[in-house]
């Protein structure tokens, strides 16, 4: 008899979402619970159309209340529990009905380990980590979520194994640029709220690597380490990513700008816990070169590589572990090209800048490293090379906007064809067509000049920071005011720039 799998979610104004965890949980599940917590926008509709079972949930600042209400209503043997902002690969989704029945077979087994890959979708879905997460268990009354933030699953029967599904691999965007700083704004106060309430130290080291992830993203990195160090202290272990709390702490010493021997005071701690994890290598060279040690930083990053090749190795096999150290691999590649370009070892140095690109195309330092590099390269070779690399209509404001003063006109001219903006001005002055470009150049200055006019128009004080002084220069607001209310923004620049003395 054939499994029945349900899919579970719960969601609140995640219409931008649901299409794909819709369409990735319509191929793998049997039914589609949907738990809606006071969505506003299409959200509600489009699970509707989906066919998913839906119901709601009034939010009482609970995450864990909310999914085990939908695990309640689900009626299928396993269950799935990905949230909106995840989805299984393709290649996941083809495997997963096969592996199911499989894993099905085993009675002793109650939940799965999936391999999450978290990408940055405002960065060309660079993955930066990966991790182990239990998405997938059997629908029995001893298994539920616990925890009214960074819920937890836990089975109190307690009998029942855990597994890695190797092939069961999924995609999260929700530590996308865009999106992680809002979820920290919004957990903290939460996380802090559960902090008070917290009865016993379990429940308070519970929360401790979440309150040091949020204030990480938030830029608060004294407040990151000294959380950081809580996780240390208490012996927390995070599943196949057990040195994540040195690398955290790590990255906000070395952002906070402590003094680089503190930074590798830390690192020569944790080598010592882990010393096959290439993220300190990778790290070790950073601070290294930073102190302008660059014969010290070009081992450092050699190291990691090295170690890398063994860790690839065993993710190859299965093995769950955490791979922040992924995240590094495009500023490893440019440390060796800056270290090579120093040396004045071309060859190598393109050669490293071109790995780092292979990790990240958009590292902008790496695409001018290369170019510099490649200095006196056919224009036909260059043109390949990047070709290999980028999409001419896609990304050819990047690559202009990025190599300008380190390529050819021709190159410029050939990756400008199609674009506009600032850019476009770029494109024909490499071409030696100043007077176009000074047109082109004008037309952009026009527009933002009438933006700000508009902007002006409806802010209730000005900013402090200069710009509307520089956007908006007297020369400038002559030439505008052909309607009412551009006349009445105008008039209130001009006020401004009298009040504030700005033309003497």
């Amino acid at each position: 008899m054939a499994i029945k799998i349900s899919a579970c979610v719960i969601v609140k104004n995640e219409e931008k979402n649901m299409p794909r965890w819709l369409k990735c949980m319509k191929r793998v599940s049997d039914e589609i619970i949907v738990v809606d917590t006071g969505s506003t926008d299409n959200t509600v509709a489009l699970a509707k159309e989906a066919g998913a079972k839906l119901f709601y949930f009034k939010w009482i600042n609970d995450f864990a209340a909310a999914k085990n209400y939908a695990i309640e209503q689900a009626t299928g043997d396993w269950i799935v529990f990905l949230d909106a902002d995840e989805s299984f690969t393709e290649e996941a989704q083809a495997a997963f009905r096969q592996e199911m029945e499989r894993f099905n077979r085993d009675k002793t087994l109650a939940c799965l380990l999936c391999r999450m890959l978290d990408v940055d979708a405002d960065n060309d879905n660079r993955v930066f980590n990966t991790g182990l997460l239990p998405r997938i268990f059997r629908h029995t009354p001893y298994i539920r979520y616990k925890g009214a933030i960074h819920e937890q699953l836990e089975n109190a029967q307690g009998n029942k194994k855990m597994v890695f599904a190797e092939k069961l691999e999924f995609i999260h965007t929700g530590y996308s640029s865009s999106i992680i700083r809002s979820k920290s704004e919004r957990n903290l106060p939460m996380l802090l709220e559960e902090l008070e309430k917290a009865q016993t130290e379990k429940e308070r080291q519970r929360l401790y690597p979440y309150l040091m992830d949020a204030y990480n993203t938030l830029g608060q990195y004294e407040k990151t380490i000294y959380y950081g160090e809580k996780c240390i202290s208490a012996g927390y272990q995070m599943i196949g990513g057990e040195g994540s709390f040195y690398e955290t702490i790590i990255m906000a010493m070395y952002n906070a700008g402590r003094p680089v021997g503190d930074v590798l005071d830390m690192i020569n701690r944790a080598e010592g816990e882990y010393p096959h994890e290439p993220f300190f290598a990778f790290t070790r060279g950073m601070a290294l070169e930073k102190n302008g040690d660059i014969l010290g930083a070009e081992q450092a990053v050699l190291q990691g590589l090295e170690l890398r090749k063994v860790q690839e190795d065993k993710m190859r096999q299965g093995v769950g572990i955490s791979d922040t150290s992924r995240g590094l691999l495009p500023y490893a590649y440019e440390r060796l090209g800056n270290i090579y370009s120093i040396k004045n070892d071309k060859q190598r140095a393109a050669e490293n800048y071109l790995l780092a690109l292979k990790q990240h195309k958009y590292q902008g330092d790496s695409l001018r490293g290369l170019c510099r590099m490649l200095a006196g390269t056919e224009d036909v070779e260059l043109i390949e090379l990047l070709n290999s690399l980028y999409e001419r209509e896609k990304d050819g404001a990047f690559i202009v906007r990025t190599i300008k003063g380190y390529a050819s006109a021709g190159v410029l001219s050939y990756y400008g064809k199609n674009i506009k903006g600032f850019e476009e001005g770029y494109t024909y002055m490499a071409g030696g067509r100043f007077d176009s470009a000074g047109v082109k150049l004008g037309e952009r200055l026009r527009e933002l000049v009438q933006v700000g006019i508009m902007a002006a128009n409806n802010m209730e004080e000005y900013p402090k920071d200069g710009y509307m002084n520089v956007l908006v220069s007297p020369e400038y607001l002559s030439l505008f005011g052909q309607n009412t209310k551009e006349r009445a923004a105008v008039q209130r620049l001009k006020a401004y720039r009298e009040r504030t003395g700005i033309d003497g």
